[in-house]
């Protein structure tokens, strides 16, 4: 790692930043001293303004780089990496790890699930919609809605999963676990609370098996206290 170059890449954009929060920054005239030579009362009330400036720039720099590594680690987590890996990298125990990202147990949960679950969620969430017409919802519009929305997360993951690894080209390598979890946690979910009746046994068993697949996650990935 070229520490030298990034410091000096950081300070230039902490600069720059500062520079556009100062022309906004207007402070009070400080009070004139009798030490005051030439313009300092001025110059004082330029240099309390930048003071102002660089707290301001300080406290966004901050939760900016807060917020970068926790989309970091979450990422990490979604590719497999288990807080053992996150220790091992940050220098953190498991313990010190879960405690700052309390979500990373929850992500590993949902992540194990769906890697070992990848095709037989795609089988049972196409069969659902096959049989999408046999179904008697309350809302119809809000039914087909929903239906249409499964459909569509459901081919953006087959194509993410299939053999052209192209399909995920320019994403963020994480985006194709994040999507099949929205497709199950939220997509299916959704079809199945609109459902309604089955109106042949084709939609029943579509049905039920599609309810296995959503009440299996949900009891997978619910927290449980184990150590991942």
């Amino acid at each position: 790692m070229d520490t030298a170059n990034a410091t000096g890449r950081a300070d230039e954009l902490v600069q720059d930043l500062t520079a556009v929060v100062r022309s906004g920054v207007e402070v009070d005239d400080p009070a004139a001293m009798i030490e005051d030579r030439g313009d300092d009362q001025r110059l004082r009330r330029d240099a309390l303004a930048d003071v102002r400036a660089a707290l301001t720039v300080e406290g966004l720099v901050s939760e900016a780089a807060l917020r970068g590594v926790e989309v970091a680690v979450a990422d990490a987590v979604w590719l497999g990496a288990s807080l053992a890996d996150l220790s091992a990298v940050t220098g953190r125990s498991r313990q010190a790890a879960r405690k700052r990202w309390p979500a990373l147990g929850g992500i590993y949960r949902r992540r194990k699930w769906l890697a070992n679950h990848v095709d037989d969620t795609f089988y049972m969430v196409r069969l659902l919609l096959d049989r999408s017409d046999g179904f008697a919802p309350g809302e119809p519009e809000r039914f087909r809605y929903a239906v249409r929305e499964l459909r569509e997360a459901l081919s953006r993951s087959e194509a993410d999963f299939g053999d052209n690894a192209a399909a995920s080209a320019g994403r963020p390598p994480a985006a194709r676990w994040r999507a099949l979890d929205e497709l199950v946690d939220v997509r299916l979910r959704h079809v199945l609370a609109l459902a309604g009746e089955p109106a042949n046994p084709e939609a029943g068993f579509a049905l039920h098996g599609a309810g296995g697949v959503l009440g299996y996650y949900d009891h997978a990935t619910a927290a449980t206290g184990e150590q991942e």
